[in-house]
């Protein structure tokens, strides 16, 4: 009920017009009721009113500036009528030239300048600027108005600056006579600014001036060299460096520019500079100082440190692009970031580096030194040339032998090397090291002192590298008479050897330390990996360049040696590894140092050594099956790529593309890089037993690779290393590969060998196999007419098999198979085996004869085909060492050496780690080795007498038919006579080409094949005479109670229960007790086929040494089975006889013949 004061009770009539409702709690037609819609409508509310607001206040401004504006440009155009009346006095006109006449005093002219400065607009008032110039010119060139002084300098950077921001923004619209006037007034007033002008102003000073277009060039080449006398000019010509110029500006810049102030100014500006700009400074800075200055302290330090951080980011020897300077920047560098290419532009300019004389003037030392101390300028002068070898490999040995050769204007008496060892010496690096190899790590990532003496450590370590290969075994003994040598102290070389040991050990077995960790780098390489180890190992996606986040691409990447730019871990060990290894061949060839020097056994716990080795052997197995599964698919693409990799572009898109093929390069090298250093982290046992194998014992080693080789049969054999185990078990099973079952695979190993044709039977037979020859084969041998043999192979006819085999393949002087061929295999003066130089030659000569040429396709089969029978000859040896099966068979040393490939890098079975040396040489031809000598240590003046050139003969063909072949043993060798400057180059391209070069194809293809059974990480725990002892045994004496107690019996003779021997038996022992060492070494080969025993003991002798009879009767002589070293020895009653018997069947060379 509503209630009134009238009495009514009814509501009146409410009428509303406003078309809001009367309810303040009421929400609007078609709108929520909520609290937050009420609260957003105030918000709108807000916003509407500020933007209110805004408007008025922007209005505001607008009217305000704009007044300004036009009280100003009222207010310049009053100056300048103000300033035009004055200036119309300035001038006079003789006839129709006007002449500029200079201001009444210096006051005026500054009241003039002050004025004019006050309105001056770039592009309104640049003819007023030059006007000024003009009559300024003219007024300083007065006596009484010399205009200089501090508030002149600053006038004369006002009127600079004034002329630069004209350049910037007028240029295009003046007259090309006010362009000259403006260039003009620019050069007279950076002239005189001195001081005043800063390293900004510069900057701006020539951006302005490389950016104009069409100017007149004697008033730009003017206003280019103008401020040049001012050392701040130089900062900012600095920065304008680091951009592309056009080389027309360069060559005007050159004439006058001051390369020590620029060179300072180049030091002195910051790191942190992207590689596109450190590129363009160091080829603009070559263009600039020219080789002229190459030797300056200021130009070394500068061009040293740019080159040294571009080491690993730019890609010296890759083709130059013909693209110009801003093309080539914008086009390529804009856009790759690792592996920069070089423009012809760049290339011309930084391989102009690589010059004879610089180089060899690099380290002029005084010769009132005593060098026991390390100078600032042989730190300099040293990290210089390790830039450059870091950044020029190809050229490496070249700048090696420059700096060896050492300064062409001194006649110092101490060599290059002696001088850096004196200086290495005394380093705190080497002298820390030396005493403690604990302290490596820590002198590895330390500050600039260690810095300055590991550049002149590494110096040293690369001349004297290079020197090892030129030097001949009595010179480094120091026993040359009448010859200074350049050889350290024979003395001091024990000293260097243990600075390497500790510094070598600690690059290996801290790996893990020095590359992170091995789960740090473990999981930023397979960070995101969903399939396994592939992501990092290569089998995941490509990382396209430019992206930002290059994560697998730049993973673990290798430490700087103590921050030495370019300078890596990995190129110091390799470095360390090389020499090491070297001095240890040499030192087993003269045995210089103690025999227990080279040892590191103190550092390692040798009882749990060699377990802890094969543990690392088996897990990096795994590692290295699951990459290989992983990265197969990218290995293809790889391969793919490779034959247009290189193939360069010369326009803009195609040098860009060939760029990116070459980043993407790079970038898979990076990745191959962190997956080596992950596993080096995993197994620093393994790759000191694959560097530095010295650092052990060698019968530890070879306990290690029988080990090796017992883990592979293993894994091979499904666990059954028992020959006929094995056979048993594949009686059933399937193939492996699905592809053929256990009886096909089983008769894949068994072969008919015909006698005398074992080789090639063999060939034919068991080279499709491939690495399957490391299972057990079968032999059968088979006479003329097919008929098998009889016997029992119980093991021993693979044995005489095998032996068989290699007495055909390495005879040096048997016809090669039923052709005639030469043999495989030549021996040197000492009888020492390797492949027969000019096998392939020969072959290719014979065919030439029959009027076929090599490209034939028929002479191309054959060739392949002989190549193969060599790679199988590699198998076979292959296999003895994977039997522990020893061979009378003797190796040339530097062949061996090739085996081992020095430095233990990777499975590749090639000759890649071989480097030839002239003592190698030595052993192959005696006579062209001391011709060498004779060569090397003829005086100067007397070499070109030799009548040399870079040429050597080849004699080819088969007998009677023989030919000399002419080969150039570098391009244009022909015309390229020996002198006393490249005699060294001569020696290294000889002795290259002898050892090396010439037999490449044939001892490729043998290392093909023996790492296809023996894995040359294996082989390099062993140096040239350790190996040759695993194929032939031990020459020591022997040990007759070793072979006593390794002796299997059977028969008469065999040992009953009672233990004791048989009566003619120990006659036997009593006999081989008595006779000399060299008859029991050929009762062993009369037995087992070699002269030697195995290193371990008879017992690792494979078949073991047998003894059983063969009858009462002693008028028969002894006789054996070679192929299970077993002697068939009579019942003998007299030692006399039997003594009699044994030497007399031992001196007749007959086996089977006697029996």
């Amino acid at each position: 009920m509503y209630q009134t004061f009238s009495g009514s009770s009814r509501r009146p009539r409410q009428i509303n017009l406003s078309g809001r409702p009367s309810n303040p709690f009421a929400s609007a037609p078609g709108t929520s009721t909520t609290a937050p819609s009420a609260v957003a409508t105030a918000a709108q509310d807000r916003l509407a009113r500020q933007q209110q607001r805004d408007r008025v206040q922007a209005s505001a401004k607008i009217q305000r500036t704009w007044r300004g504006h036009s009280a100003r440009r009222r207010t310049f155009g009053v100056w300048r009528r103000v300033w035009d009346d004055l200036e119309e006095g300035g001038s006079k006109q003789s006839g129709r030239i006007v002449q500029v006449e200079g201001y009444g005093s210096e006051e005026e002219s500054l009241r003039q300048l002050r004025r004019l400065m006050l309105f001056y607009t770039p592009k309104e008032d640049v003819r007023r600027l030059v006007w000024y110039g003009g009559r300024q010119v003219v007024t300083s060139s007065h006596p009484g108005t010399s205009c200089e002084g501090r508030q002149w300098t600053g006038a004369y950077l006002r009127v600079a600056r004034a002329c630069v921001a004209a350049l910037r923004s007028s240029w295009s619209g003046v007259d090309d006579d006010t362009q000259r006037r403006l260039l003009d007034t620019l050069a007279f007033a950076a002239r005189r600014s001195g001081e005043a002008f800063t390293a900004q102003d510069a900057v701006a000073y020539y951006e302005a001036l490389t950016a104009l277009k069409d100017a007149p060039s004697q008033s730009l080449q003017e206003a280019l060299l103008a401020p040049l006398g001012s050392p701040q000019a130089y900062a900012g010509l600095a920065v304008l460096l680091a951009r592309p110029l056009d080389p027309a500006m360069l060559n005007v810049l050159r004439s006058s520019i001051n390369t020590t102030a620029l060179c300072d100014a180049l030091t002195q500006s910051p790191d942190q500079q992207p590689p596109r700009s450190h590129l363009w400074l160091l080829g603009n800075l070559v263009c600039l100082a020219g080789p002229a200055r190459s030797t300056s302290p200021s130009y070394i330090t500068a061009v040293a440190r740019l080159l040294g951080s571009l080491a690993e980011t730019v890609d010296f020897s890759s083709p130059p692009l013909d693209l110009s300077n801003s093309s080539f920047d914008i086009d390529v560098l804009a856009k790759v970031t690792t592996g920069l290419p070089l423009n012809t532009f760049l290339h011309e300019q930084i391989t102009g580096l690589i010059d004879q004389n610089s180089i060899r003037n690099l380290l002029v030392r005084d010769s009132r030194s005593s060098g026991t101390t390390v100078g600032h300028d042989a730190q300099l002068l040293a990290g210089y040339a390790l830039t450059l070898l870091r950044c020029f490999p190809r050229k490496a040995d070249d700048i090696r032998m420059w700096l060896y050769l050492g300064p062409t204007h001194t006649s110092t008496d101490i060599g290059a090397t002696r001088y850096f060892w004196s200086a290495a010496r005394s380093t705190t690096v080497l002298q820390t090291i030396s005493r403690n190899s604990r302290a490596v790590i820590g002198l590895l990532k330390s500050n600039q002192t260690a810095r300055d003496d590991w550049t002149v450590i590494l110096v040293f370590l690369e001349l004297y590298t290079f020197l090892l290969k030129i030097m001949d075994d009595e010179e480094f003994m120091g026993t040359v008479d009448g010859k200074r040598s350049s050889a350290i102290p024979i003395t001091d070389v024990a000293e260097l050897v243990t600075f390497l040991k500790n510094l070598g050990f600690t690059l290996y077995f801290n790996a893990a330390e020095l590359n992170g960790s091995s789960e740090d780098i473990g999981t930023a390489m397979y960070a995101g990996d969903t399939r396994g180890l592939g992501r990092h190992f290569g089998g995941g996606g490509m990382v396209e360049p430019g992206v930002k986040n290059m994560g697998d691409a730049t993973a673990a990447k290798a430490l700087t040696l103590a921050g030495l730019p370019g300078l890596t871990i990995d190129y110091l060990k390799g470095l360390v590894t090389g020499l090491l290894r070297a001095i240890y061949e040499r030192d087993s060839r003269r045995h210089f140092l103690k025999g227990d020097h080279w040892l590191m056994t103190e550092r390692f716990d040798m009882i749990a050594f060699i377990p802890g080795v094969v543990a690392e052997e088996e897990s990096r197995h795994l590692v290295q099956d699951q990459e290989d599964q992983d990265g197969r698919d990218l290995d293809e693409d790889e391969e793919g790529e490779e034959g247009e990799r290189f193939g360069g572009g010369g326009g803009g898109g195609g040098g860009y593309m060939a760029a990116l093929r070459m980043q993407e390069h790079r970038e898979r090298m990076q990745r191959k890089a962190s997956r080596r250093r992950y596993l080096e982290s995993v197994a620093p046992r393994l790759e000191i037993l694959q560097n530095m194998p010295f650092f052990i014992p060698f019968t530890t080693r070879v306990e290690i690779f029988r080990q090796f080789v017992r883990l592979d049969q293993e894994k091979r054999r499904n666990g059954h290393v028992d020959p006929d185990l094995w056979r048993q078990s594949m009686m059933f099973a399937p193939h492996p590969s699905g592809q053929a079952g256990g009886m096909q695979m089983l008769a894949r190993h068994h072969a008919k060998i015909r006698r005398k044709n074992e080789f090639r039977d063999a060939f034919e037979q068991f080279f499709p196999l491939g690495a399957d020859l490391k299972e057990p084969i079968q032999i059968t041998f088979v006479d003329e007419f097919d008929i098998a043999e009889a016997g029992i192979d119980g093991g021993g006819v693979t044995k005489e098999f095998l032996t068989s085999v290699i007495t055909q393949a390495f005879d040096p002087v048997a016809k090669r198979g039923e052709e005639g061929g030469e043999p495989f295999f030549a021996e040197t003066e000492g009888h020492w085996l390797h492949p027969a130089p000019t096998a392939v030659e020969d072959l290719k000569s014979r065919f030439r004869g029959m009027g076929l040429r090599d490209e034939s396709p028929g002479v191309r089969a054959e060739v392949r085909e002989l190549l193969k029978q060599f790679e199988f000859a590699g198998r076979v040896i292959g296999k003895c060492l994977y039997e522990g099966i020893l061979v009378d068979v003797s190796f040339a040393g530097y062949f061996l050496k090739k085996w081992a490939l020095t430095g233990g890098v990777g499975a590749a079975a090639r000759e890649s780690g071989y480097r030839a040396n002239i003592n190698d040489l030595k052993l192959l031809d005696g006579g062209l080795y001391r011709g060498l000598l004779a060569l090397k240590n003829a005086p100067a003046e007397q070499v070109e007498d030799f009548g040399l050139t870079f040429v050597v003969d080849d004699l080819v063909g088969v007998e009677g038919h023989k030919e000399v072949i002419e080969r150039e043993l570098v391009p244009g060798g022909a015309n390229m006579g020996v002198t006393a400057e490249n005699r060294l180059f001569y020696i290294n391209r000889m002795s290259w080409y002898r050892l090396q070069g010439q037999s490449a194809s044939q001892t490729s293809a043998f290392l093909k094949g023996l790492g296809s059974i023996v894995q040359p990480s294996w082989m390099s725990m062993f140096n040239q005479s350790e190996l040759q002892t695993l194929i032939g045994g031990a020459s020591a004496d022997i040990d007759v109670a070793d072979l006593r107690r390794n002796t299997l019996y059977g028969g008469t003779y065999q040992i009953g229960d009672d233990g004791r021997e048989h009566p003619s038996v120990a006659l036997f022992w009593s006999v081989m007790g008595s006779i000399p060492d060299e008859e029991r070494r050929k009762v062993l080969k009369f037995v087992t086929s070699t002269p030697r025993g195995p290193l371990l003991g008879f017992g690792q002798l494979n078949p073991r040494f047998s003894i059983r009879d063969s009858g009462q009767d002693e008028g028969r002589f002894p006789t054996t089975s070679t192929c299970v070293n077993l002697l068939k020895l009579p019942m003998y009653r007299s030692e006399r006889v039997l003594r009699e018997k044994l030497l007399a069947a031992v001196n007749s060379g007959a086996g089977f013949d006697l029996s």
